[in-house]
C-alpha cells in the first residue's frame, strides 16, 4: 500500500552539483546467428545494385540425406542504373553454374570467388525489364548440424530424423542459391519449388499451391509467396514430416489464418509438441492486438522443426529446434519486426532482434505476469554481469561476424532499452499505438534507426534525440548510488550517477523512479535525473527505513545501493522541477514546484475536464481524488489557453 503524505505540508527541494540460468529464446537465436555469420561473404560487387528484383523462382532438387542440390533459379528484374552492362550475382564456389541465360540468350559467366558475372554484348537501358536464368548444382558447403553454412544436413534431434534445411542470415543465402544479398532490394514475390523423394515433405514460404508427382517416384512441393521478402528469409526444409495445420481467428481481420506446422513423422513427435504448438494461437492473437494484424494474413504462419538449438524467423514459416514459449514468441515477433519491417542495414539489426527479444517479455507480461520481471532481469544481467562494457546497440562494424548478433548488445541491451523507451513515453496506449504506426509506415519495406526515432518522436510528441543518442548510438549505462536521511518529517535523498563508459556518456538524462520504504507503507516518486549529483528534500510523515532505485527495473542500470547518511540535509537550494507525490495516489495528489498564479485543469484519459483551479500565491497544490474513478488522469498547466505542461496522474 502506498503511503500518505500531508499535502499542505509537502515540499521538495532539489540541489544540483554536476560533476560530470536457463537458455531462453533470445540466447538461442543469438547463439545460432553469431556462429552462422562466421563464414559469411563480406564482399559483393557494387554492380548488383544496378538492378531491382521483382520475382524469383527457385526450382531445386533436394533429399534429406545430404546437402546436394541442383536446379534452376529464374530472376525477373528491371534496370535501375543508367544501364546494365553486366549481370552480377553471388554463388558459393562449392556450387557450379551449368549455364546462364539472360532474356533467353546463353552467356558465359566469369568467377571472382563467390561473385559471378555475365557480360552483356548490348547493355540494357534504364527501366528495361529482363529475365536471368541460372542452372546450377553441386554439394553445398555442409554445416556442422547446428549453425554453420547456408544448407545443413543432420539427424541431431531426439527422434534421429535426418533433415536438410537452409540457414541464410545474415550473408549466407549464396551458399544454397544464386542471389543478390541486399536488404533493401526486397523480392516482390517468389516461387519456391522443391522436388524430393516420395515419403518426404518440403516446407517453405507462403502457400503450398500444389504437390506434383514427377518422374522417378518423386514429388514437387510448389510454394508461392506474394508478399515482398528479404533474400535471407527464403527457406527450404526437407524431412519426413507430418503436416499439422488448422485455421486461427486473428483480431482485426475478417479472415482466419492458416496455421501450418511440419513436425517430424516419428512415433510420439506430434504428441510431444502439440500442446506447445497450439499455444502459438494465443500469441498470434495477442501480438496482432498490440502490433497490428498479422502481416501475412493471406498466406500462413507456422513452423518447420529442424535440428537447430534455436530458431530462424523465415517469413510465414519459422524454422525451429523446439517449441519452447520463449523461442516461439521471439521468432513470432520477428514476423512483424524483421520480416514485415526489415532493418535497412545490419547496423540497425536491433530493430529486428531487440524487438523480437522484447516480444518474449511482452508474452510473459500478458500470459505469465509472475515470470515477466525475472525475464527482464535476465536481459539486464546479460549486460551488467559481463566484464566488457564497451559497445553500442547500433552496430559499428558489420564485417565483424560476432558483432551483428552480439547477444549482449543486439538482443539483451536492445530489449532493455525498448522497455526504457516505454517507461519514458509513460503511456502504454501511446507506446503500442506508435509501434502499430511504425508497422504501417514501413510495411513490407525497410527502416533505419533514424526513421524509427523520428516516427516515435513525432507520434508521442517528445524529443527523443538525447534518448537515442545515449542509449542506441553510444555505450554503457548509468550507475546509481543513493544516500538518505530523515529529520523529523523532512526527508533528504542524494542521487549520485556515474556511468559504465564515461568517455561515451557521462550523464544519462532519464526519468527515475524511487520507492520510499517505511513500516507504515511505501510510496513511489518519479523525478527527472538530470545531474551527476542531485539532492531531493521532501516532507513525509512516515518513518523512513530505506529507498530503492528503479524498483520496477525500467532502466538498465548499475545499482550501488542506498545508505543512511545522518549528515545529509544541509545547504539545499530550491529548484523549479515539478514533482507529484504520491503517484499513484489514493486520496490526493500533492504537486510542488509550480509557478504562482498558474491555471490548471485535470482531465480524464478521454480529455474531459474533471477538476480545474489556480495556484494563486502558492507554489504547490493539492488535488483530492474523491469522486474520481480509478485509472489515469492528466494534470495540465495552462498559460492562457496554451498548454505548457502535462503530467500523468494515476488514482488507485
Amino acid at each position: 500500500m502506498f503511503g500518505r503524505i500531508a499535502g499542505a505540508a509537502l515540499s521538495l527541494l532539489i540541489c544540483i552539483n554536476s560533476n560530470g540460468q536457463t537458455i531462453v529464446g533470445w540466447q538461442q537465436c543469438a547463439k545460432y546467428k553469431t556462429t552462422q555469420a562466421a563464414g559469411k561473404l563480406t564482399v559483393a560487387d557494387i554492380a548488383e545494385d544496378a538492378y531491382d528484383i521483382k520475382h524469383v523462382k527457385i526450382d531445386v532438387r533436394l533429399t534429406n540425406q545430404s546437402t546436394a542440390i541442383n536446379g534452376v533459379v529464374t530472376v525477373q528484374a528491371s534496370v535501375v542504373a543508367s544501364q546494365l552492362d553486366k549481370y552480377v550475382f553471388e554463388l558459393d564456389t562449392m556450387l557450379h553454374v551449368d549455364s546462364f541465360l539472360l532474356n533467353g540468350i546463353k552467356m558465359p559467366v566469369s568467377n571472382n570467388g563467390n561473385i559471378r558475372a555475365a557480360m552483356l554484348d548490348v547493355p540494357l537501358p534504364h527501366a528495361a525489364p529482363f529475365t536471368a536464368t541460372i542452372y546450377y548444382g553441386g554439394a553445398a558447403d555442409a554445416g556442422n548440424g547446428y549453425y554453420q553454412a547456408g544448407l545443413n544436413n543432420t539427424d541431431a534431434n531426439p527422434y534421429k530424423v535426418k533433415t536438410t534445411y537452409s540457414l541464410a542470415e545474415p550473408y549466407l543465402a549464396y551458399k544454397w542459391w544464386p542471389c543478390k544479398q541486399s536488404l533493401q532490394d526486397k523480392i516482390d514475390s517468389a516461387d519456391i519449388w522443391i522436388t524430393v523423394p516420395a515419403g518426404l515433405k518440403a516446407g517453405s514460404n507462403g502457400l503450398l499451391q500444389n504437390v506434383s508427382n514427377v518422374a522417378g517416384g518423386q514429388q514437387r512441393f510448389e510454394w508461392h509467396t506474394s508478399y515482398p521478402i528479404a533474400y535471407y528469409l527464403l527457406s527450404v526444409s526437407v524431412a519426413p514430416y507430418i503436416d499439422y495445420h488448422y485455421k486461427i481467428a486473428i483480431p482485426g481481420s475478417a479472415d482466419s489464418l492458416l496455421f501450418q506446422n511440419y513436425v517430424y513423422d516419428a512415433p510420439g513427435s506430434l504428441d510431444s509438441y502439440k500442446q506447445s504448438i497450439d499455444s502459438t494461437a494465443d500469441m498470434l492473437q495477442y501480438f496482432s492486438n498490440i502490433f497490428g494484424a498479422y502481416p501475412f494474413m493471406k498466406e500462413k504462419y507456422g513452423h518447420c522443426i529442424v535440428p537447430l538449438p534455436g530458431g530462424m524467423e523465415y517469413q510465414t514459416m519459422t524454422s525451429c529446434g523446439d517449441f519452447g514459449s520463449m523461442l516461439v514468441s521471439h521468432e513470432l515477433t520477428h514476423q512483424w519486426f524483421g520480416d514485415h519491417v526489415t532493418c535497412a542495414s545490419w547496423k540497425d539489426v536491433w530493430l529486428n532482434e531487440g524487438f523480437a527479444s522484447y516480444g518474449e517479455y511482452l508474452f510473459l507480461e500478458h500470459f505469465r505476469p509472475n515470470d515477466a520481471a525475472a525475464h527482464m532481469q535476465q536481459f539486464h544481467d546479460a549486460v551488467l554481469n559481463k566484464a566488457e562494457k564497451r559497445g553500442a546497440v547500433y552496430v559499428d562494424d558489420t564485417t565483424n561476424d560476432g558483432r551483428i548478433f552480439d547477444s549482449r548488445l543486439s538482443y539483451a541491451k536492445a530489449a532493455a532499452v525498448i522497455h526504457t523507451l516505454r517507461f519514458v513515453i509513460d503511456n502504454d496506449s501511446l507506446f503500442f499505438a506508435m509501434l502499430r504506426a511504425y508497422q504501417q509506415q514501413y510495411a513490407f519495406g525497410n527502416a533505419t534507426t533514424e526513421r524509427f526515432k523520428n516516427l516515435a518522436a513525432n507520434f508521442v510528441q517528445q524529443n527523443l534525440d538525447t534518448f537515442f543518442d545515449q542509449w542506441i548510438y553510444k555505450e554503457g549505462y548509468p550507475i546509481y548510488r543513493l544516500s538518505w536521511n530523515q529529520l523529523n518529517d523532512d526527508v533528504f535523498i542524494k542521487i549520485q550517477q556515474t556511468t559504465a563508459v564515461p568517455q561515451s556518456v557521462s550523464l544519462y538524462h532519464i526519468p527515475l523512479e524511487l520507492k520510499l520504504k517505511s513500516r507504515q507503507g511505501d510510496s513511489l516518486l518519479r523525478i527527472n535525473n538530470n545531474a551527476n549529483e542531485q539532492m531531493l528534500q521532501l516532507k513525509w510523515d512516515h518513518t523512513m527505513t530505506s529507498v530503492v532505485t528503479d524498483p520496477n527495473n525500467y532502466i538498465l542500470n548499475g545499482d550501488l545501493g542506498a545508505y543512511h547518511d545522518p549528515e545529509l540535509g544541509i545547504n539545499t537550494v530550491t529548484s523549479n522541477d515539478i514533482v507529484v507525490f504520491p503517484n499513484p495516489a489514493g486520496d490526493y495528489w500533492s504537486i510542488i514546484g509550480l509557478a504562482q498564479n498558474t491555471d490548471w485543469i485535470l482531465t480524464d484519459m478521454n480529455g474531459r475536464i474533471v477538476r480545474k483551479g489556480n495556484t494563486g500565491l502558492q507554489t504547490w497544490d493539492v488535488i483530492y481524488t474523491d469522486g474520481l474513478a480509478r485509472g489515469g488522469y492528466v494534470y495540465v498547466l495552462l498559460q492562457g489557453k496554451k498548454k505548457i505542461k502535462s503530467i500523468k496522474l494515476i488514482k488507485e
